[in-house]
């Protein structure tokens, strides 16, 4: 019964996905030199096959019958055909298993030596890589592997000048690297991709001369089909260094206040990314249903080309001091602040394009501005004039307030002992500033922009007139780069991806007060109230949103309509922005009981209430949301439940020792069985259980 198929894949004619997994490893540690020199080895392999159930729509013999385009024709190939020949018309008939799995080995060494009784050095070294494969909604189609690998390496110093002084540095290495693949890969889809004399479309990838961006296109059928091709953001990856070092100082009774005990530091750390994302570059097919795909006629069309390989660097850095100060043995205080310097990433090489609002996109570390020449077409269209500045190379102005004070307090109470005990009660809370750094897609994304690249979109109402067209026109980029020339709706081909030039760090205010009561002596409760408030964070705008002109409001924007849309930017197409105009609000009641019983009995139980609201809840959208906004004039329109957002939440654990070993019946000779244990946890939040249980 355990290993029973869920009730859908029973309904959908499915079968169980299988599960095999390997989990395998050893350590060995030891001394080198006696009390000085010791050593630590690891290694562990994992392997996991973990196919998933796949329940999707692919066309029925009906629908294959009425394909008449020659492209669609041959593309019906990738779609298998139905395993469920009795569902009902437009709805999913095709289940299966599609192939997941997971390999990667982690290895690490670790030296401690302890020089003198007052130095002590750790050299630590880990190294990890893999293969991951995640599949698409088709066994043979759509999904994409990866090769992830990191290599990590530590050394720390610690010296204890005294008892009341020490002081740590460390230094510290890390390199990781990702390329992400689609699963058909070397696919030659200008076999397919051919005009009448069969010749291949311009702008098809030739897998012969470009093995790194081959693969079928990414082609969407509204209506519940299964898509064609892996996701459109690949081939991506890249590779990372990151140098750091830390400085940290611990002091007791600074001065010679005995009450006080400092802690303050220095982080200094360097960047180095090397980046490619080839998005698009296969090319990108939308259809509005499946009678379109059938003749051809393409709803909207993006196509990427040239090389978005681009290097990045910054030097961030922050320090920060803090002093605990025990007022009364039933009173202490913890303050401090912190200042966070982010650096804003920049372009090593000044391959990138950012677009400022007033003069258009500037090519970074220049004046130069990108303009197009409405008199050509395509790439010899492009051609520059000059901006009234020097733009930096990072494209943005540096963001350098970020000072972070933080403050908390824990309280025994001392009177009232009818209501709060002998020293029964603490009393705890707090508050502190923190900051998060920008996400380095954001402005490495102005890598992707023209003149060292070339992304242009078709779309039947902005650019077409109203009229759908054929796969020819989508990967065509030697056309005219704006339509609608001298009309109203002017609007270009060309997509940009830009930062806000004075685009900030988002920061959160945290706050917590609660009350912890001891009752009896194995028993606790306690209730806190926690909240949040965040501000400047990310969000996605597209700066030439048009404005729609509404001339009858019984039409679409269609052939033929009166209505019509203004582009503020009508020599481009969308221009994707990262900008720092979100906020959120959590606020939540916790309620926690604790149980220390007798024979290592331990039981805890939470119940939190909260609600989480924000604009938006990541940069490129998460579970249940879009990325961007829909409206970037009504910030207020996107404002909701955060998609992470869970109003009820209970956890409950328990740790129970069991009567094996030393001082037990079972087994309680010296046999080198120490502490055997039961242990649980479940927890629930509507409407999902999860249990984690181990012995």
């Amino acid at each position: 019964m355990l290993e029973a198929a869920d009730f859908f894949t029973n309904k959908n004619g499915g079968t169980k996905n299988p599960l095999h997994r390997n989990q395998y490893g050893a350590t060995l540690g030891g001394p080198i030199l006696k009390d000085k020199l010791f050593f630590f080895l690891s290694y562990e392999g994992f392997r996991q096959v973990a196919p998933t159930v796949s329940t999707t729509r692919v066309p029925t013999a009906a629908e294959r019958a009425t394909v008449t385009d020659p492209i669609s024709k041959s593309l019906l190939q990738f779609w298998p055909a139905p395993t469920n020949l009795n569902a009902p018309a437009g709805t999913n008939n095709f289940i299966a298993n599609v192939g997941a799995t997971l390999y990667d080995e982690t290895g690490l060494a670790k030296v401690d030596y302890n020089i003198t009784e007052k130095d002590h050095l750790t050299v630590r070294w880990a190294q990890y890589g893999g293969t991951l494969f995640t599949p698409g909604a088709l066994p043979l189609l759509g999904g994409n592997g990866n090769s992830p690998a990191s290599d990590s390496g530590v050394l720390d110093y610690t010296h204890t000048f005294s008892a009341r002084l020490l002081n740590e540095v460390r230094v510290g290495f890390s390199r990781n690297k990702t390329f992400i693949t689609v699963q058909d890969s070397g696919f030659d889809a200008s076999k397919i991709f051919v005009d009448a004399a069969g010749n291949p479309l311009p702008g098809i990838v030739h897998a012969g001369s470009n093995q790194l961006d081959s693969g079928l296109p990414t082609i969407g059928v509204s209506g519940g089909f299964a898509p064609l091709g892996s996701t459109s953001n690949l081939p991506q990856g890249r590779i990372t260094n990151t140098y750091e070092l830390y400085d940290n100082v611990s002091l007791i009774a600074p001065f010679g206040a005995s009450k006080h005990s400092w802690r303050m530091g220095v982080h200094i750390r360097r960047e180095d990314a090397r980046r490619f994302l080839d998005g698009s570059a296969r090319g990108v097919f939308n259809f509005t249903s499946f009678a379109d795909f059938a003749a051809g006629k393409v709803n909207s069309a993006t196509l990427l080309f040239g090389s978005t390989l681009a290097y990045w660097q910054r030097y961030p850095w922050d320090l920060y001091w803090q002093d605990t100060y025990k007022l009364k043995d039933n009173f202490t205080l913890n303050y401090g602040v912190r200042y966070e310097y982010p650096s804003a990433i920049h372009q090593v090489r000044n391959q990138a394009t950012n677009f400022i609002p007033g003069v258009g996109p500037v090519l970074l570390g220049s004046n130069k501005v990108l303009a197009i020449d409405t008199t050509k077409s395509g790439p010899a269209s492009l051609f520059f004039t000059q901006a009234p500045f020097t733009l930096s190379d990072s494209g943005v102005n540096a963001d350098k307030n970020n000072f972070a004070p933080v403050i908390g307090f824990a309280y025994t109470p001392r009177f009232a002992s009818s209501v709060f005990g002998n020293d029964k009660t603490v009393l705890r809370g707090g508050f502190r500033v923190g900051y998060d750094e920008i996400f380095n897609n954001i402005p490495a994304n102005m890598a992707l922009n023209a003149p060292y690249n070339l992304t242009t979109t078709q779309s039947s109402s902005a650019t077409q007139n109203g009229n759908k067209f054929s796969y020819g026109v989508g990967l065509n980029q030697n056309v005219p780069l704006v339509n609608n020339i001298g009309k109203p709706n002017q609007v270009g081909l060309v997509s940009l991806s830009a930062e806000d030039q004075n685009l900030r760090s988002s920061y959160i205010y945290q706050y917590s007060l609660g009350i912890q009561r001891q009752l009896g002596s194995a028993f606790s409760l306690e209730v806190d109230y926690q909240g949040s408030t965040a501000h400047k964070l990310g969000l996605f705008i597209d700066q030439n949103q048009p404005t729609p002109v509404v001339k009858d409001p019984t039409q679409h924007f269609a052939k033929g309509s009166p209505n019509y849309q203004i582009f503020p930017n009508p020599f481009f197409g969308s221009i994707g922005t990262g900008v720092d105009i979100g906020n959120s609000n959590y606020s939540s009641a916790v309620t926690t009981a604790r149980y220390q019983g007798r024979h290592g009995i331990y039981f805890e139980g939470s119940y939190t209430i909260g609600k989480s609201i924000d604009d938006g809840s990541s940069f490129f959208g998460s579970t249940g949301e879009r990325a961007g906004l829909d409206d970037r004039n009504n910030l207020a329109a996107d404002r909701g439940p955060s998609s992470f957002d869970i109003r009820h939440r209970a956890v409950f654990s328990y740790v129970v020792d069991l009567p094996v070993g030393p001082g037990h019946r079972l087994l309680g000779w010296n046999n080198g069985v120490s502490v055997w244990r039961l242990a649980n946890l479940w927890q629930h939040h509507h409407p999902v259980w999860n249990s984690i249980h181990g012995i």
